[in-house]
């Protein structure tokens, strides 16, 4: 990324460079697979896996990867995300731009938590095999002592709504049975659980794993890249902003807002009335 593309394309290489696809008149390749080989055959989670990785996933380790999409679906009006795309349906724009709406207010506070976690959870391990003298317990201390110095959260803990959220134990539950069965090696989701036991011992009081914190230790067992995390996410998300834009476009409903107009919703906080200073005749 140090490098314009212009001066590197006048050294001869070409201008888009990809090993996801290649595509010529009537030949569709998608990482060396030909596409009518794949529609009828992937799932979509083995797609998504199979344009991010390289490789297909198997069909476990796929419905997986496909259980994480459909825990982060949909969480309600009071999801930033949602809102955004039902305020904008009802501003009478076309409706893709309302799903671009809702779409574009995930980031890093609001569907960062996964990308975060998956990085840490990365970091972790690599120092694991890279310092076998360390104990388990030892490492993940001395990263909570980093975060703590830093003075940053720990993604992936902790629910401003649910202390028993019905999407963890269930995720739980489903990754829990490919570790028994070898299909996946366990060691993120012990990584990320000696987190959240530690963090809850430090702060004295009970600490939930939240649905990122497991879908980042679920989507490192499967070896995919943090830096994809919030992209997977707001593919998850968008099924449930598409849903939600569409009910309020068919409700009819003009210009919602962010809040109901009452003054007691509303503070205002500035300067109290004044007024220009008047010219002299």
């Amino acid at each position: 990324m140090s490098r314009s593309a212009l001066s590197a394309y006048k050294d001869g290489a070409v201008w888009w460079d990809t090993s996801i696809s290649q595509i010529k008149k009537n030949e569709i390749i998608i990482r060396g697979y030909p596409i009518e080989e794949l529609i009828g055959t992937l799932s979509y989670s083995q797609m998504l896996y199979l344009l991010l990785c390289g490789e297909v996933l198997s069909e476990k380790k796929a419905r997986l990867l496909e259980s994480v999409l459909v825990a982060g679906a949909d969480h309600g009006p009071r999801a930033p995300s949602i809102a955004a795309a039902r305020m904008a349906a009802t501003c009478g724009i076309s409706f893709n731009s309302c799903v671009a709406t809702g779409i574009n207010v995930l980031g890093d506070i609001h569907g960062g938590a996964a990308e975060k976690a998956m990085a840490l959870f990365y970091k972790t391990n690599a120092r694991l095999e890279a310092e076998p003298d360390l104990g388990f317990d030892e490492v993940i201390a001395e990263e909570l002592d980093l975060l703590e110095q830093k003075k940053e959260k720990l993604g992936g803990i902790g629910h401003q709504l649910h202390d028993d959220d019905p999407r963890i134990r269930r995720l739980y539950a489903l990754a829990e049975a490919l570790v028994e069965e070898g299909e996946i090696s366990g060691k993120y989701l012990k990584i990320a659980e000696t987190f959240r036991s530690q963090l809850e011992a430090r702060k004295n009081r009970k600490m939930t794993m939240n649905v990122d914190g497991v879908a980042a230790a679920i989507q490192c067992e499967l070896g995919i890249p943090a830096e994809s995390a919030k992209g997977i996410f707001a593919l998850s998300r968008g099924m449930g902003i598409v849903a939600h834009a569409l009910e309020e476009l068919q409700n009819g409903l003009l210009i919602k807002g962010p809040c109901p107009n009452r003054d007691d919703l509303v503070g205002y906080s500035g300067p109290a009335l004044r007024h220009l200073p008047q010219e002299e005749k």
